[in-house]
């Protein structure tokens, strides 16, 4: 039994295929048209959609970018590790029940990319530039100061 053979149309590239149609019809695209976003030929688009090729991953990378989605949204949930509720802590369980409050999916992307942000925020740089602000205005200060003094002498 040869082990490095992949057997496509497989569970896998049906489910990855499936998400990629989904989301591109969903924004109105041709195939053609995401064909030419992600830099390759159409028939080799029909070919992911269908289930009978995979990605590499440059190209997946620019699915993710060109339809709006995570990386993750191509995957089937049987692909990886899923929390479970006992996992989560209480403010994680909390966000979760209102992210399921919102109403509508364009409004959830929005949610994401604020997550996203704010978790990848880095307050060093923040920090750095506050310091040099108020450098910065300190020595104004100083300047405004002297000029008054020689004004006065004046």
């Amino acid at each position: 039994m040869n082990l490095n053979k992949v057997i496509r149309p497989n569970n896998f590239t049906h489910y990855l295929g499936d998400a990629i149609r989904n989301a591109r019809e969903k924004l109105g695209l041709s195939q053609a048209e995401l064909a030419e976003l992600i830099f390759t030929r159409r028939a080799t688009l029909s070919d992911i959609e269908n289930g009978k090729t995979e990605p590499d991953a440059s190209t997946l990378s620019y699915l993710a970018r060109s339809l709006g989605k995570p990386i993750s949204y191509f995957f089937s949930p049987a692909s990886y590790k899923n929390i479970k509720p006992e996992d989560l802590n209480p403010l994680e369980s909390e966000l979760l029940i209102h992210f399921q409050q919102i109403w509508d999916d364009q409004l959830k992307q929005v949610v994401i990319f604020q997550v996203k942000a704010i978790a990848e925020f880095d307050p060093t740089q923040t920090l750095l530039n506050a310091v040099d602000l108020t450098i910065s205005e300190k020595e104004n200060e100083t300047k405004l100061h002297e000029l008054i003094k020689q004004m006065r002498k004046n």
